[in-house]
């Protein structure tokens, strides 16, 4: 009944009631339409004034306190009412912080059988969590296990990921020819495949290396001839291809150091439905970062199902992270969600109402941009508010007696969240979004 209510409703209403009884319960119904309309929650130990919720005036109150027992109220509402993960938005505050309110993401993930794949930029706090948090784990990074990123990988689906992951403008297409042919003479002349030795090898020398193998029996002909075709469909691409594969070695030194005997098996923790942790540097790792993503997508279309947590990362830059999310259950953790979609080839509007579209849950910290502030305020939306004001004036005199009523009604559209009060949040408190209504509370 409270939502149906409006401002010209409520006049008439007022306007015909007899009694001080009738008078409480329309002003009862008005309340709590803006209450319903807002849906905005605090714990009842906030100080809801300091926060910009409430006005000096009493009865213009229109945010629930939320009432509980629970020494985790933040984490619980998080949590939501289904066990199934649901897609969630972290932006603001400290990386601890943000971790924390991770934690419904991650135990709903492992406690459904879902694998996670994380991707960060050097969170440790993250890699705790996930420790503490996984029925099997793998974190991979420099100082952790090594990403034998080709291991296993038959030599057409290692050459269309290298084809894949170069940018788009630096080669043709018949460098993927190139590659197949180079990764051939290698697999049968070092046994392996890897970031360094495929750096290494020197193209211009392939025909020489080919032709020994042709000569020991190594290879058939109809295998030296394919092979030499492909090397001479791409001849023209050596000089290029050469340049990616040495800047692709550098940045995985760079993000995953030097080959160790400690690699990671990624679907091993796949199968054991456990989480990996990529730490890929605060760096400009552009290129690993979308042969990981490459790796992520054949993994997909190889039928394996698993979740996406992304910490720090400006996901606007790389265009194939977004479209890597669509239709997916992710998790994304940013300083600032909303400076972070500048830089990229979309819009930063467009990019926000896709990804927010199909976000369950948004948690906020304190941000330092206004800008920021202002786009999540405008974010969580307005509500439909009745403001009521009546004075009620009683004359008794000895000619005569009576009672005259000034009453003033209108209604407006206002934010169930100002901007101002994202800005001044403190450091541990969060202000949580999702169908259920807002709420403020201690992570």
């Amino acid at each position: 009944m409270g939502l149906l209510m409006t401002a010209n409703v409520v006049s008439t209403w007022l306007t015909n009631a007899r009694t001080k009884k009738d008078i409480k319960r329309i002003y009862k119904e008005a309340t709590e339409a803006n209450y319903v309309n807002r849906g905005v929650l605090v714990m009842p130990h906030l100080n809801k004034k300091q926060l910009l919720l409430t006005s000096g005036d009493s009865t213009d109150n229109d945010i629930y306190e939320y009432q509980t027992k629970s020494p985790t109220p933040a984490i619980d509402y998080i949590w939501g009412q289904s066990d199934k993960p649901e897609s969630i938005i972290i932006s603001g505050g400290k990386a601890d912080m943000r971790v924390r309110t991770m934690m419904p993401f991650i135990n709903k993930s492992q406690h459904e059988g879902i694998p996670v794949i994380a991707i960060h930029s050097g969170n440790r706090d993250l890699e705790t969590l996930i420790k503490g948090n996984s029925v099997a784990c793998e974190l991979i990074s420099s100082g952790n296990l090594y990403f034998d990123a080709f291991r296993a990988l038959p030599v057409d689906d290692i050459a269309f990921l290298l084809y894949e992951t170069i940018p788009d403008d630096d080669v043709k297409p018949c460098a993927e020819a190139l590659m197949r042919s180079i990764l051939e003479v290698l697999l049968r002349t070092d046994g392996k495949i890897t970031f360094q030795n495929i750096a290494a090898f020197l193209s211009a020398s392939l025909m020489d290396e080919l032709n020994k193998l042709k000569a020991s029996g190594e290879i058939t002909s109809d295998e030296f001839n394919s092979i030499s075709r492909d090397y001479m469909a791409g001849s023209s691409e050596i000089d290029a291809v050469r340049s990616f594969l040495n800047k692709l070695n550098r940045q995985a030194e760079n993000v995953f150091g030097k080959p160790t005997p400690n690699i990671c098996n990624i679907k091993k923790i796949l199968n054991v439905k456990g989480i990996i942790s990529f730490d890929t540097g605060i760096g400009n790792n552009e290129l690993i970062l979308t042969l990981l993503i490459n790796q992520l997508i054949h993994l997909q279309s190889a039928g394996r199902y698993f979740n996406i947590l992304i910490d720090g990362i400006a996901i606007s830059r790389y265009s194939i992270i977004c479209d890597f999310l669509r239709g997916r259950t992710y998790a994304i953790s940013h300083n600032d969600f909303v400076s972070s979609l500048h830089g990229g080839e979309r819009t930063a509007d467009d990019l926000f109402a896709e990804i927010t579209g199909d976000v369950n849950t948004v948690v906020l910290f304190t941000h330092k941009s206004g800008t920021s502030c202002q786009k999540w305020s405008e974010h969580l939306g307005k509500y439909h508010k009745i403001r009521i004001k009546m004075n009620i004036s009683q004359t008794n005199s000895f000619i005569a007696s009576g009672n005259t009523r000034g009453i003033s009604v209108d209604e407006a559209d206002e934010p169930r969240v100002r901007a101002e009060t994202i800005s001044t949040l403190p450091e541990s408190l969060a202000c949580i979004h999702n169908n259920s209504g807002t709420l403020f509370a201690e992570i």
